[in-house]
């Protein structure tokens, strides 16, 4: 049997405050409440991306500590991963991504979340530790996030 999709590479992170508030975007196009990500650019790591993609879209800083869970979306041919991320510095902000980006309590953004987000926050909420992300050549490894207690 074979496959011929190719997938794109992509990072969605999910964002807390000192507060525990969870970062969220309303999209222009499509218009709609999601988590912050978006995809990887050419040899960029995943949690760079996470973050990246995170202040790029709502003007918010972070530090990624965690990756939570891989997800396949086969009609998008998109692979992507969840991280948890604390907000380190700036304040959210509409930008041209989005037009709206707040911070939002949990079960007030699992209401208002798009279907495709709404599981993602649901596994990051439930999530008691992170798993291991190594990114690696050979036995040289480039990137480590350990495991963690979330």
């Amino acid at each position: 049997m074979t496959n011929d999709t190719t997938y794109m590479l992509g990072a969605t992170c999910v964002v807390f405050n000192d507060i525990g508030h969870v970062l969220i975007t309303r999209r222009r196009s499509p218009e709609r409440w999601e988590l912050p990500g978006g995809l990887l650019n050419p040899q960029e790591s995943f949690h760079d991306a996470a973050a990246r993609e995170t202040y790029e879209e709502t003007g918010v800083q972070v530090k990624v500590n965690g990756l939570v869970g891989v997800y396949q979306h086969p009609s998008r041919g998109i692979l992507a991963g969840l991280f948890i991320a604390k907000a380190l510095s700036g304040e959210p902000h509409p930008t041209p991504e989005a037009s709206v980006a707040e911070w939002a309590e949990a079960e007030d953004a699992l209401k208002r979340l798009h279907p495709l987000y709404r599981p993602r926050l649901e596994d990051a909420l439930a999530a008691t530790s992170s798993i291991a992300f190594r990114v690696h050549e050979g036995t040289a490894i480039l990137t480590l996030l350990t495991p963690q207690r979330l």
